[in-house]
């Protein structure tokens, strides 16, 4: 049987659950805010200065193309396995995870990553649907790109608490994790029992 090239691509379920929030959000904020600019066409009751109007309009049109973005946007966050590397891909980011940065691939529940009762009230709102699931945690020596960046497009629950990795929450982490282990078995042998990565390397 032939070699697959790549693994299927996996959404990445935590991402698609912040946009749903969030593009729920903005537009009714923007509906709001355009209601309010738009009371005066149809009321003689001021709600707003004139002058002020045009700042009312360019927030409400602000936000109602981020809804746009955010409702079209949600589902376009991935995972893929690759021969060499892991590529991970959302709206705004897209970046490549070498094999040769990761230091172990295992199954975890969710909730014990991030226990509910250690959790705010807004954030355990937020991971309500993924307490039980299981994830797939993915240790690094170092991450592709400086964390700063990452976490700029990521949710903070996509990063474990304690070491350097990513959690990642998939529809099916069997099947994801299946595909790291049968592409890193490929790698050759030297670097998969290598130590921590050598600058040189990275």
């Amino acid at each position: 049987m032939k070699a697959r090239k790549t693994g299927s691509r996996h959404m990445l379920l935590l991402y698609k659950r912040v946009m749903d929030r969030l593009w729920k959000s903005t537009l009714f904020l923007g509906l709001l805010t355009l209601g309010i600019w738009g009371w005066g066409w149809f009321s003689p009751m001021v709600l707003i200065e004139a002058q002020n109007s045009v700042w009312l309009l360019a927030g409400s049109t602000t936000l109602l193309g981020f809804t746009l973005f955010a409702f079209f946007g949600r589902n376009m966050a991935y995972i893929q396995a690759h021969p060499n590397h892991l590529r991970l891909v959302t709206p705004f980011l897209r970046t490549n995870i070498s094999y040769k940065r990761i230091r172990s691939v295992h199954p975890s529940n969710f909730h014990q990553l991030y226990p509910p009762e250690e959790a705010s009230w807004a954030e355990k709102r937020l991971l309500e649907p993924f307490y039980g699931k299981t994830t797939v945690l993915i240790e690094l020596h170092d991450f592709p790109i400086p964390p700063f960046f990452l976490r700029l497009f990521l949710a903070p629950q996509m990063f474990s608490k304690g070491e350097k990795g990513l959690v990642l929450l998939v529809p099916d982490w069997m099947a994801f994790s299946t595909e790291i282990d049968s592409f890193r078995a490929r790698q050759p042998v030297t670097r998969r029992q290598q130590g921590r990565v050598p600058g040189w390397l990275r």
